[in-house]
């Protein structure tokens, strides 16, 4: 839960809207996500890269990961950014440790986005020898549902030693996310309480959202009571651990109403894809979140700067009126829910193809409330 005095978190809420505006125009780079491979060695039922065991056609090659990395650290201030691995699982990737080493020698704060299936002591070894300073790990509830959403029988039992290994590596900061669906919901009381056992001080919460392989998988989306059940228990959760050194947060997926939003999350809402995320997927384009519809690829580090491409592409991201479409055309939230989370856009359907807000169950359409 955050520290931060009530007032002064009511105060910062008031003048948020400014602050987005601000960041629009500015567009500081904070987050870079590297989709480092699409190898992975699980199988999970809700991936939205499709990722397995084989790498996706037209990967980067290490040297031009990096090359990348070189020309990255010249053009921009490595110290104003963190760069996050993700994939795939990274260290499924050939060659990791002449790429942690290719970030260390360019001085590249970075962390990692992984599953702990191969998070050793080994492994974590030899990254925060190369300068490791952050990381996540999945824990999707307990050992039977765990196993099952990730494809694989041991899942369980190696993303806990993967916790383990990254709780004793002692991390500038960690923290563990979950994936909440209809057969988890139930068990987050209990992944809780393991975590506080376990010595974890930050955990996450977001629900599937239907993209990639869970686009059409009813078992993995919660209803509108699963969504108030999840909104309900991360409000809750945020109470019980208020005072203390435990941070427990709704990820920052998905517009809600105010009152609902101030419960599950420290800051407001708001989709920074584009404004002050950006990403680099394995074959080299230039994305904001990696999740968002490829329609959106702003270039190709093959072939153009990083640098430049950041200052002058991303329109799409920073003004984002065409997405006023289907039931977000006459909806009296839009100024401030913009379509929601830019990776829910339908490049088929042409609309956000979920809307959160009314997932819960806001009044989408009440022209009779306030804006606020």
């Amino acid at each position: 839960m955050s520290t931060t005095p009530p007032l002064r978190r009511q105060l910062q809420r008031r003048l948020f809207p400014l602050y987005k505006r601000l960041e629009r125009h500015v567009h500081p780079l904070r987050y870079l996500f590297i989709e480092i491979t699409q190898r992975c060695n699980l199988s999970c039922l809700h991936c939205g890269s499709d990722c397995g065991p084989s790498a996706a056609e037209a990967e980067l090659t290490t040297e031009e990961w990096l090359s990348f990395f070189g020309a990255l650290a010249a053009r921009m201030d490595p110290s104003k950014f963190l760069l996050v691995l993700t994939g795939g699982e990274p260290f499924v990737r050939p060659e990791f440790d002449r790429i942690m080493e290719g970030l260390a020698a360019n001085h590249l704060t970075w962390g990692m986005v992984s599953n702990g299936y191969a998070v050793t002591r080994s492994n974590m070894a030899k990254a925060m020898g190369c300068g490791l300073s952050s990381m996540t790990i999945s824990l999707d509830g307990l050992g039977a549902s765990h196993n099952w959403l990730r494809g694989r029988p041991d899942a369980f039992r190696r993303a806990c030693r993967g916790i383990e290994q990254a709780l004793a590596a002692d991390l500038p900061f960690f923290d563990v996310v979950t994936c909440v669906h209809p057969g988890n919901l139930d068990e987050l009381p209990a992944v809780f309480e393991l975590l506080k056992r376990m010595g974890v001080r930050a955990w996450r919460l977001f629900a599937i959202f239907p993209k990639g392989r869970a686009k059409d998988d009813a078992r993995l989306l919660l209803d509108a009571a699963g969504y108030r059940a999840l909104m309900g228990f991360v409000a809750a959760a945020r109470k019980q651990v208020e005072g203390s050194d435990f941070s427990v947060q709704f990820s920052c997926e998905g517009y809600f109403p105010a009152a609902l939003d101030a419960s599950i999350r420290d800051d407001p809402y708001f989709c920074r894809a584009g404004i002050s995320i950006g990403s680099v997927l394995c074959d080299g384009s230039i994305m904001a979140c990696p999740n968002i519809s490829r329609s959106l690829v702003q270039g190709n580090i093959r072939r153009d700067d990083f640098a430049t491409v950041w200052e002058t592409e991303f329109g799409p991201f920073r003004d984002r009126g065409w997405m006023r479409t289907g039931e977000c055309l006459d909806c009296v939230e839009w100024a401030k829910c913009q379509g929601g989370s830019m990776h829910l856009w339908d490049d088929g359907e042409q609309r956000t193809c979920l809307c959160t807000f009314k997932a819960v169950g806001g009044a989408q359409n009440d022209k009779s409330r306030a804006l606020g």
